[in-house]
Formats: C-alpha cells, structure tokens, sequence
C-alpha cells in the first residue's frame, strides 16, 4: 500500500455530492474532522458524478466499452484536483484515473458495492480500494423487513380496497414460524437476520466463505454457494444482498427460481446483475413465487418501457433502500476513522480485495 507522504501537503478530496450525505453543513464538519486529525492534511471538495445509468454500465461486465464512449471530460477544477490529490472519497471515478491522479494512493468508496470504481484501474495501479459496507446496513435492513411484512400482511392489497371506497377484508400470513433464506452474509443481511429474531423465524443463509460446522450470529444453518439451491429449497421468503462480481452475476437464475418452494417471495436489494430478470418475470407470470420486491436493476434507470414495470406481483424500489440521513454519519465516521489509520500506517478497514 503506497503511504502518505512524509513532508506536506497530504491532499485528500470529497468528491460526491453534499446534498447526498447531510448537507454542505456536514460535509465542512466532515473536512474539519479529517484535517484535525494531522496539520498537513488539506481537505477539498470537488464533485465528480458521472450519473446512475454510468455507473450501472461501468458496474456490468459488457458495458465498459459503452461507458467509456460516453463517460464525460474532466472540467479544469476536476483534473487540477486529480493532479493533486493523494486519497479520495468517491462514488465515481474516472477511468484511468492513475494517468490523472499521479499521487493517488486510496479510495474511500461510499457504499458496498465498488465495481464501477473498480474499472477506473486502481488494482492496476497499486491503489488501495476501501468500501462503505455496513455504512447503510441497519437502514437497508428495515426496508427488507418492511417489504417481507407488506407482502405477507396484504397492505396493498388493503390500500387498493381502501382506494376504491370498497370494505374487503384482506386477511394476510403470520411471519412467524416461516424460514427465511439469506443470499449473502455481510453487514446488511447480518443485520436482516439479526431483526428477524424478533418474529420467531428460522434463519438460513448462504455464504461463499461457509465451511462445515460454521456458525453465524443471528443464523440458524449455513449453506457455501454450492448449496445454494438446497437452501432455496427450504425457504419461505428469500433476501438477496450481495454485491456484484464475477460469481454472483445470473445467480438467481431459473434454476434458482425453480429451486424455490411454490408459493415464495423473493426480495432483491443487493444488485440488480444478481438476478436474471427474464426469469424473475416468467417464475411470477407462472404463478411459482407469490410475489418479488426488488431495490436494483440490471439497468438503472430502469427504462418506461422495460418489462419489469408490468410483472405481476412485483414490487419495484428505485435503488432508494438505505437511509442516507443515517448512512452519512456512519460514513463519515469510517472514512475519519480510515484517515487516521492510513496517517498511521495501520491496516484499513474494508478494504476490497484483501
């Protein structure tokens, strides 16, 4: 890992939008923080954003070519930033951007998922790639248990009756003694299982790491991803969080579906590459799952005239899980908290790759 340098300037860059984490107010608390923690530190703010339908592109493996045909020019406060900076906390970068950044040695990513950042080169470069994982868990974990509750209690079904001025009892299903499977074990479905404890579930899920006579907190039996479809197969409501990579592109495929008792519900708040979305819709158009709530596409925005919009029994979120107001405290905590030790020399926390 390159380490800062010994004399001074240190320049570090908060390069998202401040409208997105708490504000201009907190962002300037955020820069005082950092540049108190050593008198070389200079903090700037410069916004680099290249836009969801970019870094959806960049995100997936057959869109590099598109994104980098589209992927917009640096404006002159942006690249003179880039000449300087020797850290960064970013959402986008762009690509190349060793050529740009000479000094760059760390990148701060906002969320848990980094694969658009990731095709900016660093790995090539020998910068060093941190993630926000677990900065948005606890709020992303309560919009799943919200939508597991929504489905299972019929409110809207009861909101439509309502809507029509019509008295319908909707009577919905108990959670309670149902198994929910986890795909994916990091911080949010951990705090997702966590939550569940509170209603009288069986927890399973599934873990890439998982070895014989692992356990996790919160979860009753894990299943390694070669097992993934016998653990489908005991669910009743399947959670899916995990971030895209090579392994997890097309996971939930038709197989997967068909390995889902009839009658179960699927909710997707990881990424929407996770999920082959032709055979989402054909597995709710069957009748095999009673319904799906999906946070993420495979293309974000989704497009007015994508066929997601019309499958019955799907609930669609516009990757608008997390509570930002929450999220940026804990995001800003991890990156001062990951300045200090990269001040330091200590190890990072979340780095990717490591």
């Amino acid at each position: 890992m390159r380490t800062p340098p010994t004399g001074g300037p240190i320049v570090l860059a908060i390069l998202y939008p401040s409208q997105w984490f708490g504000g201009d107010a907190a962002i300037a608390e955020v820069a005082r923080s950092v540049e108190a923690l050593d008198p070389r530190v200079e903090v700037l703010t410069v916004v680099y954003e290249e836009g969801q339908h970019l870094r959806t592109l960049r995100g997936s493996p057959e869109g590099a070519e598109e994104a980098r045909r589209i992927a917009p020019a640096l404006t002159d406060e942006q690249a003179a930033m880039f000449a300087r900076v020797h850290g960064v906390i970013a959402i986008d970068l762009p690509f190349d951007v060793a050529e740009l950044a000479p000094n760059l040695a760390w990148v701060q990513g906002v969320g848990a998922g980094t694969a658009q950042l990731q095709t900016a080169g660093l790995a090539e470069a020998g910068i060093v790639l941190t993630s926000g994982a677990g900065t948005n868990a606890v709020g992303i974990a309560e919009f799943v248990i919200g939508r597991i509750i929504e489905e299972r209690k019929r409110f809207p079904q009861l909101r439509e009756s309502q809507r029509r001025h019509a008295w319908e009892p909707q009577f919905g299903l108990e959670l309670a003694g149902t198994t929910v499977g986890l795909v994916g074990l990091g911080a949010i479905n951990a705090a997702v299982a966590h939550r569940l404890q509170a209603f009288a579930v069986e927890v399973l899920a599934c873990r890439r790491s998982a070895r014989p006579g692992d356990t996790a907190p919160d979860v009753d039996a894990l299943y390694p991803t070669a097992q993934l479809h016998e653990m489908l197969g005991r669910c009743d409501t399947v959670v899916a969080a995990v971030p895209e990579t090579p392994d997890t592109i097309g996971l939930m495929d038709a197989a997967a579906f068909a390995a889902m008792p009839a009658g179960s519900f699927f909710v997707n708040v990881g990424r929407g590459t996770l999920v082959d979305e032709a055979a989402l819709v054909d597995t709710l158009e069957r009748g095999h799952l009673r319904g799906a709530a999906i946070d993420v596409a495979s293309q974000e925005p989704l497009p007015p005239e994508h066929f997601l919009w019309d499958a019955p029994n799907l609930t669609i979120s516009f990757h608008c899980s997390a509570s930002p107001s929450a999220m940026a405290g804990n995001l800003h905590r991890l990156w001062i908290e990951n300045v200090r030790r990269w001040l330091a020399g200590e190890e990072l926390v979340n780095v990717v790759g490591g």
